[in-house]
């Protein structure tokens, strides 16, 4: 099928299409006046054509009229029809003198006569096809037929009027009756000249319509120009320069019209506009500075776990942000008194005075777990009990302060005071922004209390896998040493010194034992993947081959980052497996892999040694397991174990390599506090 473009539309201006457009009314207009005046002229014309025509048929009928009136006329003549001949003169009947007065006419005249009928007397009065259908229509009905003919190649204006039979009719039409229609004479007339008239007519109108047209359109886009064209030209430069962002350029139309009035108002607009774009900047700039403090807040948050350093750089943003003279932060201690006071440009006065307040001093800050309140100090209608008494900020010549609740999770952990000099009122938007602000901090001191709950919580989880590990190696190792030292004095009061030295080597070699277990467990303590996780599981398989002689292969991905938390988790895990093959598998080898996918890390430890059965108790070894499992199970990870008599032993870990966790960090936090 194939695709015909379509055609782009002319672009024309306003005044352009003003002016067709008009002038496209204005030419049909002139084109229907013109046909209008044509039709007439033509009309007109024909209707002289008609009355030319009905003159000179009703000449000749008044000329046959007369002769018939005076009984047929004698001429001297004979010519070639008479009558009768008397002593030389020739009667002539009506119907013969307009046979000849119609040959003389037409030899010498435009126009030309035609007498006929049906029922001829001389076959040269034969009538032709228009008088024939004329004679036949007046058996009908005796009335005037015309048309207009054609005849080599100009028009001509035929009429034909019906012959009544008169008495002088009798003589040469014997048997006719008188008022019989007997025939018919036609006239036949040029219309040449009628034709030129009207061409020339014709040329006149077409010119002068022409002309008419052509002054009105010059004329009427000219004036559209001036008065329309030109103004809004005027007025779309300003727009345009408004466009832009230039609001002082701007036009006053001297008109006296509507344009006028369009241009008054656009002006007011212009004004408007300007006023809205500086006050949008304004608010634009206030919004920038309450973002800009809330993230540096934020960033104060994650940046430093002291809560009076966060407290103080968030009054600065708060101040710096809300452009308010001073504030002070107070916080509630678990007694509902006042725990921490922060201040920034607040005299001592005013700050002594929040302090030393009492909730039945009527004193607004005790009210803060209401919501935010708003204080006009110049109006004693909102004064509390506290403020009339005699309030120093009032003294100081402050004019208002708005006190916000540190609220987090419908808790109230103190208040922000935010004091002013000026009494301006506060807008809906800075009111927002500093109950904003006063979330934030309430979201900071909750999640101090959170972090030293956690750092509690992990100091006695670390506490208490210590205190198994060390019931289960160094607790018995010094139990046995007692019992030993008893059976060594025995022996030593026996004086049996070869089984004395004998019992001593032994105890040597288990307080060695002792001391090696006690290194690693400080050891494992100290260690933690602070370049990394490849790094330090490396360095440690390294260091733990070197010192207990148990040849390790290690094999791990380039790519093994972890998330912190699971990193000290994994490294926990590999120490406490490695430590459990020295001192209980009597492995010869252990292999070691790590292998990091997607979204999880796999880590395999298999010795060659003795291995055991998991269902039955391992004594120190079964808390050992138990421990690798819970670090597992901590960090959304899996651990298992396959063992047999004789088959050694393999642990398989799987841990994801991130954590979703919003306390990740802070556990990570305080457990590299504790572990360090």
């Amino acid at each position: 099928m194939r695709i015909i473009p379509r055609l782009k539309p002319l672009n024309l201006n306003l005044g352009a299409r003003l002016t067709l457009s008009i002038g496209a009314s204005i030419i049909l207009v002139s084109i229907g006046l013109f046909i209008w005046l044509y039709q007439l002229q033509e009309k007109q014309a024909m209707e002289q054509v008609e009355v030319q025509a009905s003159a000179l048929l009703t000449e000749m009928m008044i000329i046959r009229d007369w002769v018939a009136e005076y009984g047929d006329v004698w001429t001297t003549q004979p010519g070639e029809l008479y009558v009768e001949g008397r002593d030389g003169f020739y009667r002539k009947s009506p119907g013969m003198v307009t046979k000849e007065i119609s040959l003389l006419t037409n030899s010498r005249e435009n126009f030309q006569f035609h007498i006929t009928s049906l029922q001829l007397k001389n076959p040269e009065n034969a009538p032709d096809q228009f008088e024939l259908h004329a004679l036949l229509q007046f058996e009908e009905m005796p009335a005037t037929v015309s048309q207009i003919e054609l005849i080599n190649g100009e028009r001509y204006y035929r009429q034909m009027i019906p012959l009544v039979t008169q008495a002088s009719c009798m003589e040469c039409h014997p048997g006719a009756q008188i008022g019989e229609i007997r025939g018919g004479i036609s006239v036949l007339v040029p219309m040449k000249e009628v034709d030129a008239s009207l061409a020339t007519s014709r040329q006149a109108l077409v010119t002068t319509a022409s002309v008419i047209v052509l002054f009105m359109m010059t004329l009427l886009y000219w004036l559209v120009r001036r008065m329309v064209i030109n103004p809004l030209n005027q007025l779309r430069s300003a727009a345009q320069a408004m466009g832009e962002g230039n609001y002082q350029n701007t036009h006053l139309l001297q008109t006296g019209d509507e344009l006028q009035t369009l241009s008054e108002t656009f002006n007011h607009m212009a004004g408007n506009l300007k006023a809205y774009q500086n006050s949008l900047q304004n608010q634009i700039q206030e919004r920038t500075r309450e973002l800009h403090a809330i993230s540096e807040i934020a960033l104060a948050v994650s940046r430093s776990h002291d809560l009076k350093t966060v407290l103080n750089e968030a009054l600065d943003h708060a101040l710096q942000a809300s452009q308010m003279d001073a504030g002070i932060i107070h916080l509630f201690g678990a007694n509902g008194k006042l725990a921490i006071t922060i201040k920034k440009g607040v005299p001592e006065d005013i700050a002594n005075c929040m302090i030393t307040a009492s909730q039945g001093d009527g004193c607004t800050l005790w009210e803060v777990g209401q919501g935010v309140k708003k204080i006009n100090l110049e109006t004693t209608e909102e004064h509390t009990a506290c403020v009339q008494a005699g309030c120093p900020a009032i003294q100081r010549g402050y004019r208002g302060l708005v006190i916000v609740p540190l609220r987090s999770s419908n808790r109230v952990f103190g208040a922000l005071t935010l004091i002013q000099k000026q009494g301006a009122e506060l807008s809906p938007e800075k009111t927002e922004f500093i109950s904003c602000l006063g979330n934030q901090l309430g979201v900071a001191v909750e999640n101090s209390h959170f972090q030293v709950e956690v750092e509690r919580l992990a100091i006695l989880e670390e506490r208490s896998r210590i205190a198994r590990e060390l019931h289960d190696s160094l607790a018995q190792t010094l139990g046995w040493l007692n019992l030993k030292m008893d059976m060594l004095m025995q022996t030593l009061d026996a004086g049996n010194l070869p089984e004395t030295r004998a019992e001593a080597y032994s105890v040597q070699q288990v307080v060695g034992q002792a001391c090696f277990e006690v290194r690693e467990s400080i050891d494992g303590l100290r260690k933690h993947p602070a370049n990394g996780f490849c790094n330090a599981v490396s360095a440690y398989t390294t260091e733990f081959s070197q010192r207990t002689g148990l040849p390790i292969q290690l094999q791990m991905d380039k790519d093994c980052h972890l998330a912190p938390l699971v990193e000290v988790e994994a490294l926990r895990i590999l120490q406490e497996a490695l430590t459990n093959v020295y001192k209980h598998a009597r492995a010869r080898l252990v292999h070691v892999t790590i292998a990091t996918k997607e979204d999880v890390v796999d880590m395999s430890i298999q010795d060659n040694g003795n291995g055991f059965n998991p269902t039955t108790p391992q004594g120190g070894l079964h808390y050992g397991l138990q421990i690798m499992r819970e670090r597992a199970e901590r960090v959304d990870g899996s651990f298992q174990l396959q063992s047999g008599s004789g088959l050694g032993t393999h642990i398989r870990v799987s841990l994801p390599r991130s954590l979703e966790s919003d306390t990740a960090p802070v556990l990570v936090s305080a457990r590299k506090g504790s572990i360090a």
